[in-house]
Formats: C-alpha cells, structure tokens, sequence
C-alpha cells in the first residue's frame, strides 16, 4: 500500500507487518496517488520490473509523475499538462486524480473545477469536463460557420466550446488572468489572446482535429494587456493596448497555417497613446484606422500604418469603456461610465449622435444589421437594442444579474453571446423574422375564422356559431347567439351547453361572469352561470382558477337579487298601502306620507331628475355670537343656526291635500323622516346633526320641499399663526361633511346668501374681518377607519371667519409703556457722570420694569418654535436698556482714570480710538517728542476760559534742568478748535519776549508734533453727549424697521 500527503513525501507500506517500506521524497505537495500495475504502464516505458511497484502522484506542481517505489525513481513526469502550477508554495493545483482501471485511464481534478481525463497508454488528452467559470471577461466566435467559442473568464486558462456539443478544450500557456480575445474574417480559425501576465499569444485551430495550439507568443507591455484587435482584410498585423498607456502595432503572417514552427512576434510601432488606463482597442473595416478608449474620458483614431494621430474624441463625461467601428459607414460608436453611448464621425470627428437609456455604465457595444441598430451592455446586467434612425430603445434583455463585460455577434448576425459577472454565459437569438410570420399567420387564420362565423350566423347554425365565437373570445357575439338560442327554449340551450368542451365552458363562464356586471344582461348571465354551476357541483367541469372567478360575480349577483327583492316588496306594499282621506290634520298627513308601505326613512330621497342621481342639500348659515379663546386653548366658540333645504318627492302632498299650504314639525317629525346626517370635522367634541337633535324646526312644501333648521354651539379647533403677533390676522373654518352618504348618493351645497351676521355681533378680543364659504370633496380609504368614517369620497362644504386681532390692548398696555420705559433709561445721559447712584438705579429700575411688563404678555399666549413679532420688540427694548447700563459703566470707567488722553485731532474718531487705547495713544505721542517737551504738559480744560494772551513761561519751566538764561522758554496759548463737533481748546506756543538769537536746532513744540491731549473727565462728558443723539435716533430708526415689518 502507499500514501501521500502535503508532507511532500510518498510511503510504502507493508501490510501484514504494519511498517513501512520506503519513504521516497518527492520535494511537492501530493493531492492524490494511484498504483499502477506492470502491464498498465505507459507504452513509452521501457524500463519495467515484474516485481517493481508502481506509482503515479501529482500534486502543487501540476503534472502527473510515474515512480518506481523500491528504487526511488522517477520513470515519467508529464509533459503534456494542461493544469498551471500552483501559484505560491503550499497553495494548491491538482486537487484529486483518480484511476479507472476498466478502461486504463485517469483523471485529474484541477483546483479550478475542470476535470482532465487521460488515457494512462499514452498520457493522451480524452476529454475535459470544465466546471465553474468564475467572472467572464471576453468571449469570441471563431471557426468555419462559427463553430466554436473561445472564452476568457479569471483564470490563465482560455475555454474553448464546441457550439454543437459544447465540449471544452482547455487552451493553457498563460500564467495569469486572460482578459481579452480577439478573432478576424480574414482568417476564422485564427485567435489573438492577451493576459495580466503582460504577454500576447496567437492561436491556431486545426480544421481536421478542431484542436486548438498556441503558435507564438511574446512580452513587450510593461503591464496587464487589456485588449487586443486584428486586422480585417488580412492577417498582417494585430494591435494590443495594456494598462501602461501604449498601444502597439504587431507583425503577422498572412499564411499561418504553413507555419511549421513557432511563430515570432515584433512590435513595429509604438506610442503612448493615452493618459490613464486604455480600456479598449478596435481596427476599422478597412485596416487604415485604430480606435482607442481610455479612461481618461476620450477616443482617439491613429493611422494603421504608422500610429499617428488622426484625432481626439471628446465629449463623455467619465472613462470610455469600449470602441467600435461601423461596418458600412465611416462611423465609430464609443460607450461609456456615464450611462451613455455616442456615434461619431470618423472624417469630422464630431458627435452625430448621443444614446441614453442605462442607468449604469455602458460597458460593450456591437453593430447589428448593416451598422442600422446597437446592442449594448451595460453593468447593471441589461442588454439594450438601439435603433440608430429613430434613437430608441427597441428591447431591453434582463438574463443577467450583474456586470456585462463579454458581448460577441456572429457573422450572419442570428444570434448573440453574452457573458458576465454572473458567470453565466447566454446566447441569444433573433426570432424576429419568426415572429412577424407568426403574427401574419394568426391574422390570416383569424379573418378566415372570422369570415366562417359570419356565414354561420347567416345560416342560422347557432351552436357551431357559438363554438366559433367562444374561440374567438367575442363576448358580445356570444351574447347575440346565446339570446337567439333562449328564444328558442331553455332545454335546448342546456342539451347546447353540454355538448361544449371544457374549454369552451370556461370561456362561457368567463362571458357569462363579465356580462352579470351590467344589469341589462343579467337575466342571461345568471341562466348562463346556473347552467353551469350545475356542472360544477356534478364536478363534470373542473376549471382552474374557478374560486377567483366565482368571487368576482358574487358581489354584482347579490346587487341584483337585492335589486330584485326591494322591486317586488315594492310592488307588494303599493298593493296593501292605505289610502288618503280627504281631510286630514298636519300629524295624520305627516304619518300618511311617512307611512313603511311608502316610504323608508334610512333610504335617501330620489334625486330631482334622475332617481340615481345624489340628492342636493342646500345649506345657510345665521351667525348669533363668535366667542374667541384662541390665545391659549386654540380654539373658539360659535352659535350659530343650520339650514338644510332638500327636495324629498316623496313626501309631496299638494294633490293628496291642496287644501294645506305647509306642514310645520319639530322632533316628532324628525323621527318619520329622512334628514340628511351632517357633522363638525373640527369640532372638538363633534355630534353629528339629524340624529338626537333636540333644538329643529322642519317645515314640508307641498311639492317636497323640505327645510330642516337646527341650533348648534361648536368648540371648534383653529391653528393659530403668531408671527406678527399682536398684529395677526387668523382664518379658522367651520367645516361640514357629510357622515353616511357618499358623494353618488348626497352632495352638500351652499344656498344664496349662505351666511348671514347677527347686527350686534361683537367680540371682545378680535374683530370679524371677513367670511367667505368653499364646497369641496374628502376622501378616505380602508385604512383610515380609525377616524370613525366610511371609505370613500364625501361631500364637504366650509365656513371660513377672518379674525383680525384689536390691538388697542397692546398699544396701551406694551408698546407705550415699553417705548416711555426706554425713554426713561436715556435721562441717565443728562446727569453727572460721578453720580454713579442714581444712574444705578435708575438703569436697573427700568429693566425690572420692562421685564415685568412683558412677562404679562408672553405668559397669556401658547409657546410655539418660532420668533413672534412681540418677541423681536422685547429684544430690541432690552438691548436697548442693556446698552444704557453698559454706556454708564463705560463712562464711569473712563471717568476714574487719572492719566491724560493724548489725542492727534480733537474729533470723534481720535478720541474713541485713544480712549479705547490709551497706551497705544501715549507711545505714540511719546515717540513724537524729545528733550524739553517731554517734561512739558497742558490741560486743554483748565485752560480753555482763560487769556489767550497771557504769559506761561514761568509755570512751565521745570527747575530739575539747567538752561542758560540766553534761552527762550516758550509760552503756551490756548486757541479755540475749528472742530463743531468738540468745543475743547487746542494749544499752540507762543514766545513772551523775543529772543536775541533763535534757539539753535529745537524747533518750537507746534512745529514738533500735531498732538493735544484730553482728561478723562472731559472723554467722559464728550461720550455722554453724543449718547444723548446716538440712543434716540437708533430707536427711531429701530422703530421705523418693526412697523415697516408689520404692515406691510
């Protein structure tokens, strides 16, 4: 016995004594192993050993090996594998190989689910079983009449298909992923393959045996070929385009068959053809053009015989996946990422043509019939027929269920292959040729039919007519011929329907179950459908579907029994009704007429011209009081009076009693009657008025006129809008609809002059602006039983009140008040700055104020999310009276500084800017000075009243220096400023006695700088004036802004 394992290693084994006999390495996983016997070696064995022990293995490396166990040596390894090896160490290759000794043959199993069987005399291929083809990435029709299919899918293997019997033959060469093929006319048995491995290989099939060899190979790309094209008219060159950019042009020969050897392939021609990835590569028709498509959004057309550009296409708005060439005209056909497929023009190279109709990347495209129609594919599985004339989409094919990368037609253009992501591999079929025959064919045979039943109705020949009919599903026919039949008997008719096959039967009952809809043709149909529920029950005709359609006619059966049933009880009580006397009081006639032999109360009236027609209610209403409570409970309370006017000509009298002009009840007659049942949608607590109405009057024309009034006092519910509050203007409706009847059976509508005012109606809160009234129609389906209605449509009529709200209240009660409170708050402005007590109080004293003020107001509304045009009043106040507070602690701060405030210019910009700043302001002055002006200083305020003449040299001159006597000290004069808007004195110098000599380079201090200076205690006055401006325009002007807002 032997074993192998992953250990890389086979054992012998001896049996009786259990050890084993010799461990032969083999240096390669082992997946399976058979023995083999000296007779069944391989014939190109030679060297056999009668005793030697025979074993084949096979394992990672992919190849079938024979070893001589006793010895340790390998007589044979395979050299004929179609299985790769594995592609890492440890991974796996040929997982199983199995031995069948009847007919001297094995079999190896490959990991990718292709199942290889050999004969073991010669290692010769029989057969190949290939399983699951994993993601199909390009398919080709080759062969003579396109016999056979090859097929990339993700694997290194190319799969080669016998249409007839689909038997595969595994073409093996590449080491990776095969991701494009291509074939030409000009040779049928010629394949041009291109890998992720970066080689391009040639194939051959043999026309005899239909195998298929490789003939040349060769690397040139430095990355994945993508796609590969070969010449039309000739086999003298293909072009490749991979992922690294490049598109080349390869040498080829026109005889390959003659080729005894292996053929050398040369790139001619080379260039870097895109920016990004080439997705796709094609040859014209006449070999002088090569298109190329690339993701980076364009295709490109380059000259055959030496690559040069001829022109760029632009227009897609994503990467363009795939590009070909018209067979007739000189048209090119790109698709695209962005859903989306365009013709273009090979000599203008614009777009003749824009196609949209995917919903995802278009990602193949084909020529059909003569370059006149499209098929696409695209990566949401669909495959989309175009016709090029007319831009449509003709039919859209949905077998796939995911990304459609493989798409090839054959010559005669019958059929189509696809294949996908899904790993299904569908060929289609153009059957329409087939199917406009057919039609043409049915339509012959239907005018012929057609023609027969004519002639067989003109014969009189009822039964064949109507077997004729029934196959043509005429259901109008057949109730013509089914009319005529009953007028000859019932019993014949019964022998008639008996006699018809089960299928025509049915097709009876289908006729019989459409004519029972409309009560014309009832009276047949229900003779037609006892006939045969007879059959039924006898279970002599069994149907499918029988419950479905028996279900269908129940509910018109019922309708017409019921029909029948009232028709005959009303012929039964006009036959036993009392009659009239000739004098009878109000009550008596009012019983008369409302007598259960005449009339029913829980059915409504007959319309006015036709008895089906819905009857009308007139409706007025008398508005007493409108009391509102909207502020907080949304809601208000009306009193008002209903009037309901209807025609009920059942009740008319004036030929029973012309001696009475009008019948007048209350409650008594209420319950005799029919009165519509009206109710509030939005009141709060609704009753539904015509049942236990306490408070009605009823008054009875003599032509049927009934008026129905009745009192009602509602809560009803209305949702307010508060944005311009207390300037709001509110619409709440008051809205009718009608409870039992639906809008076929009873409409409500508004009588003239519908509403009418009460004189003294008054309302204390709001004012009655306007009413107006609308009739429209609701309706409710099954599922909303839970607001307590039928489902249907329903009459609805409404009342809409137009409240505007009176604002005396507020005006008097917020607005002044507020407006004087932040009147108030500016008086601090005119008091001293040092008095920091009263400006205290008096700012806080103002803010509680208002605070309590608005609080009154706010807390007598309901709190909603959004801003109320009261809120944004209360804001601006509040800022308002905050700024008052903040202005009176920034001028006290400033007040009780002690340094003086340098200024450049004594205006409003240089005194706020040297306020806020003051050591900016006092570097700066410092740096504009030197020497004898720096221990120099003025005060603009105490000098402001006195003589502009006087002499300040000796209060000026500092005794910490030493001058000589000779020197001139400068004076100081303080001049008014030209500024209107600062009263502040500006100083300039002046010299007390002139000198003998000028002061020797020291300019005077004028001259120097430009600069005076300001206590804190004048900043803060300054301040506090402009305030006294500044607060009240602002609020003018905020004021000017909010009822600008409100009114308009």
């Amino acid at each position: 016995m032997q074993s192998s394992g992953r250990d890389r290693v086979l054992i012998l084994w001896d049996i009786p004594s259990g050890t084993s006999v010799r461990v032969l390495p083999v240096y390669e996983g082992i997946e399976g192993a058979f023995m083999i016997s000296v007779n069944n070696l391989p014939a190109f064995v030679n060297v056999r050993k009668k005793d030697g022990v025979y074993v084949a293995s096979a394992g990672e490396k992919g190849t079938v090996k024979i070893w001589e166990m006793k010895t340790g040596r390998q007589i044979y390894e395979q050299d004929n594998s179609l299985v790769p090896p594995a592609k890492e160490e440890g991974s796996l290759s040929i997982t199983y190989l199995l031995y069948n000794s009847t007919h001297n043959a094995f079999a190896v199993v490959s990991v990718d689910h292709n199942i290889i069987i050999y004969s073991l005399e010669l290692f010769e291929c029989r057969k190949q079983l290939v399983g699951y083809s994993d993601e199909i990435l390009d398919v080709a029709y080759l062969g003579a009449n396109d016999s056979h299919i090859a097929l990339a899918t993700n694997s290194c293997d190319i799969k080669l298909y016998e249409i007839a019997t689909m038997n595969c033959q595994l073409l093996c060469g590449h080491t990776d992923s095969v991701l494009a093929l291509a074939t030409s006319p000009a040779n049928v048995n010629l394949l041009v393959s291109s890998s992720k491995d970066n080689s391009v290989r040639v194939w051959l099939l043999d026309k005899k045996t239909s195998g298929m060899s490789c003939i040349g190979h060769a690397v040139r790309h430095t990355a994945p070929i993508s796609s590969v094209a070969i010449s039309q008219m000739s086999t003298k060159f293909f072009a490749t385009v991979a992922q690294d950019s490049c598109l080349k042009l390869w040498e080829l020969s026109d005889d390959l068959e003659s080729c005894d050897q292996k053929l050398p392939l040369n790139s001619t021609h080379v260039t870097a053809a895109h920016e990004q990835e080439i997705n796709c590569v094609t040859i014209s028709p006449r070999d002088n053009f090569i298109a190329t498509a690339s993701q980076d959004k364009t295709a490109m057309l380059w000259r055959a015989d030496n690559l040069q550009l001829h022109g760029t296409l632009r227009g897609h708005r994503r990467g363009v996946w795939c590009v070909r060439f018209s067979p007739v005209d000189q048209v090119l056909l790109t698709t695209s990422a962005d859903c989306t497929l365009r013709l273009w023009s090979v000599t203008e190279l614009n777009c003749l043509k824009t196609f949209e109709g995917h919903e995802s990347s278009v990602l193949r495209g084909e020529f059909l019939s003569g370059g006149m129609q499209l098929i696409t594919s695209g990566g949401d599985g669909l495959l989309k027929l175009w016709n090029i004339k007319t831009s449509e989409c003709m039919s859209t094919l949905d077998q796939h269920e995911s990304h459609v990368w493989a798409l090839a037609v054959t010559k005669d253009q019958q059929h189509i292959i696809s294949g996908g992501s899904d790993s299904l591999l569908i060929i289609w079929k153009d059957v329409t040729e087939e199917r406009k025959a057919r039609i043409t064919l049915e339509k012959e045979q239907l005018a012929l039919e057609e023609q027969k039943l004519a002639n067989l109705l003109k014969a009189d020949e009822l039964q064949a007519a109507l077997r004729l009919a029934l196959k043509l599903e005429r259901p109008l026919q057949v109730l013509k011929i089914v009319e005529a039949i009953l007028k000859r008997g019932n019993d014949n008719f019964v022998e008639i329907i008996k006699e018809l096959k089960p299928v025509r039967k049915e097709a009876l009952l289908r006729c019989a179950v459409t004519w029972n809809m409309n009560s014309r043709n009832s009276h047949i149909a229900q003779i037609v459908i006892n006939s045969l529920i007879t059959e039924i029950g006898t279970q002599e005709l069994q149907m499918s579907g029988l419950s479905s359609t028996l279900e269908a006619m129940l509910p018109y059966t019922d309708r017409h029994f019921k029909r029948l049933t009232k028709l005959l009880q009303d012929l039964h009580l006009l036959g036993n009704c009392p009659s009239f006397s000739s004098s009878m009081t109000q009550t008596e006639l009012l019983q008369e007429l409302a007598n259960e032999c005449r009339y029913d109360k829980m059915v409504r009236p007959p319309g006015v011209i036709n008895a089906t027609d819905p009857i009308r209610i007139y409706t007025r209403a008398f508005i007493y009081t409108i009391k509102s409570n909207m502020a907080k409970t949304l809601q208000f309370d009306v009193h008002l009076m209903l009037q309901f006017r209807y025609l009920d000509k059942r009740l008319k009298f004036a030929d029973i009693a012309p001696y009475m002009t009008q019948i007048y009840a209350g409650q008594s007659a209420h319950g005799l009657i029919w009165t519509p049942t009206v109710y509030v949608a939005n009141q709060r607590t609704s009753a539904v008025m015509g049942n236990n109405v306490k408070d009605l009057l009823i008054s009875i024309s003599p032509h049927g006129m009934v008026i129905l009034n009745t009192r009602l006092e509602a809560t009803l519910n209305c949702g307010l809008r508060l944005e311009k509050f207390p300037f709001d203007v509110q619409e709440c409706p008051l809205i009718f609809e009608s409870w039992t009847h639906n809008l076929n059976e009873m409409v409500l509508d508004w009588d003239n002059d519908p509403i009418v005012i009460a004189s003294n109606l008054y309302l204390t809160e709001y004012k009655l602006v306007d009413t107006w009234v609308n009739r429209s129609g609701v309706s409710y389906t099954t599922s909303q039983h839970h607001y307590g209605h039928f489902a249907g449509n329903f009459s609805s009529i409404n009342i809409t009140f137009k409240l505007a709200r009176e604002m005396g209240f507020f005006m008097m009660d917020y607005y002044v008040p507020s407006i004087l409170i932040v009147v108030i708050s500016w008086v601090s402005f005119w008091l001293h700055v040092d008095a920091s007590a009263p400006r205290i109080v008096l700012g806080t004293n103002t803010i509680l104020a208002f605070m309590t003020l608005a609080s009154k107001v706010e807390n007598s509304l309901p709190k909603v999310s959004y801003i109320k045009a009261s809120e944004i009043w209360f804001l601006g106040c509040t800022i308002f009276l905050f700024s008052a507070m903040v202005e009176f602690a920034f001028v006290n701060t400033i007040y009780r500084r002690k340094k003086n405030v340098p200024l450049k210019k004594v205006n409003s910009k240089y005194i706020l800017k040297s306020t806020l700043t003051p050591r900016l302001a006092r570097k700066q002055f410092q740096k504009n000075t030197t020497g004898l002006e720096r221990s120099r200083s003025w005060s603009s305020l105490d000098n402001a009243n006195m003589n502009s003449e006087q002499d300040f040299t000796s209060q000026n001159y500092l005794t910490v220096h030493s001058f000589p006597s000779t020197i001139n000290i400068p004076s100081v004069r303080i001049e008014e400023d030209k500024d209107p808007d600062c009263s502040v004195g500006s100083i300039t110098t002046i010299n007390s006695t002139p000198p003998p000599k000028p002061f020797p380079r020291r300019a005077t201090l004028a001259k120097l700088h430009n600069f005076t200076t300001m206590t804190p205690q004048e900043i803060a006055q300054w301040i506090d004036k402009r305030s006294r401006i500044v607060f009240p325009v602002s609020f003018i002007i905020f004021n000017i802004l909010y009822w600008s807002f409100i009114w308009i």
